[in-house]
């Protein structure tokens, strides 16, 4: 029988050694979300200034370790997924920082009162990891953030064309359970009911050609570089998410922040807000596309009707939520977990 294939022997830190704060991006992660926040939140100013750590991404442990040893080093794990075989390999837990984007189902994780700190996306998965008994200390809220120079209130709902706007790329049926949480097939379903009433209706972002759902020809197919979102979202009276899990994180956010009603599911930054105010609604995940049809028809007639909403511009409510999730005070709150010390019992060696 073949010996067990050995594990690699631990990461040896230093508090003496150069700061690194590095994000732990395997390639797959490469061109989706995760890999946008990092190179977002590393444009802000904050680390410019003086005394802050040094930046990099690892794709595999080896260049992991290689970026951490003999450091003074913080690893942001950003997928739960690679955290388990990242502490089996010998990486510090008190030394990561582990960015809790979704829960994800089947995955088991770690003692996290172990690691220097746990972000979560929103309200909703503090309270999950709260009750799973994370102490608060380690718990900060950590939304996937937004550029306000990008993503600004445009002019009243009135004068915008487009009715609908839905935002997401189109992936083929390798990954049904990815299917699963986008809804597809309930997504073009609404397409198809909101065409039927006569609504102007964009779908933006890329694949939609491959799309094994029938789309109505009524339906607008737009692809365009994202920092040319914000012109679309200020062209847009509402913006809807059909999303099984997270309700649509960024859209949501850039919807948010352009002045738009917004309707999606009550998950992720939608649940930090109360149904029906302030030109923000959900619905269950039961509700079906009918349903979805109407209560969007029910929307823009409120927004219309309501002068605040009319405006396009955002509530006191609004703003104060979209401050916190601004890439630079994120960025700030990032910088500062990085100048927290290290807890005592780290798997700091000497090299030798």
């Amino acid at each position: 029988m073949p010996a067990p294939a050995r594990r690699p022997s631990p990461v040896r830190c230093s508090a003496q050694g150069p700061c690194r704060l590095i994000a732990y991006l395997s390639k797959g992660s490469q061109g989706w979300i995760l890999d946008f926040l990092w190179r977002d939140l590393t444009s802000a100013t904050v680390w410019g200034e003086q005394g802050a750590p040094e930046l990099c991404v690892a794709s595999d442990r080896a260049s992991l370790a290689a970026a951490m040893d003999g450091a003074n080093a913080l690893v942001v794990v950003m997928f739960q997924g690679h955290l388990q075989r990242l502490l089996r390999d010998g990486i510090p837990p008190e030394r990561v920082i582990l960015y809790l984007s979704h829960v994800r189902i089947g995955l088991a994780l770690p003692d996290l009162n172990r690691l220097h700190a746990v972000l979560a996306l929103n309200g909703q998965e503090q309270a999950l990891l709260r009750i799973s008994g994370v102490k608060p200390q380690r718990l900060h809220w950590f939304p996937a953030g937004y550029d306000p120079a990008k993503f600004f209130p445009g002019p009243s709902l009135s004068q915008r064309p487009i009715d609908v706007l839905l935002v997401g790329r189109y992936v083929p049926k390798s990954n049904p359970n990815y299917h699963e949480r986008k809804r597809y097939a309930l997504l073009c379903d609404l397409v198809e009911l909101l065409c039927e009433k006569g609504l102007r209706v964009v779908l933006l972002g890329r694949g939609w050609q491959a799309c094994e759902y029938q789309l109505p020809t009524a339906v607008e197919q737009m692809d365009v570089a994202h920092a040319a979102y914000g012109e679309l979202y200020r062209q847009a009276r509402l913006v809807c998410s059909v999303s099984a899990q997270e309700g649509g994180p960024v859209s949501f956010l850039e919807g948010l922040a352009s002045g738009c009603l917004m309707l999606s599911v009550a998950t992720g930054f939608a649940a930090d807000f109360q149904c029906g105010v302030d030109g923000i609604w959900h619905l269950p995940l039961s509700a079906e596309a009918a349903q979805w049809c109407e209560q969007i028809q029910q929307c823009l007639q409120i927004g219309q009707a309501d002068a605040e909403l009319t405006a396009g511009g955002c509530s006191p409510l609004r703003q104060d939520y979209l401050r916190s999730a601004d890439f630079e005070r994120l960025a700030l709150q990032l910088r500062q977990l990085c100048d927290q010390p290290v807890a005592d019992g780290s798997m700091e060696r000497p090299h030798g």
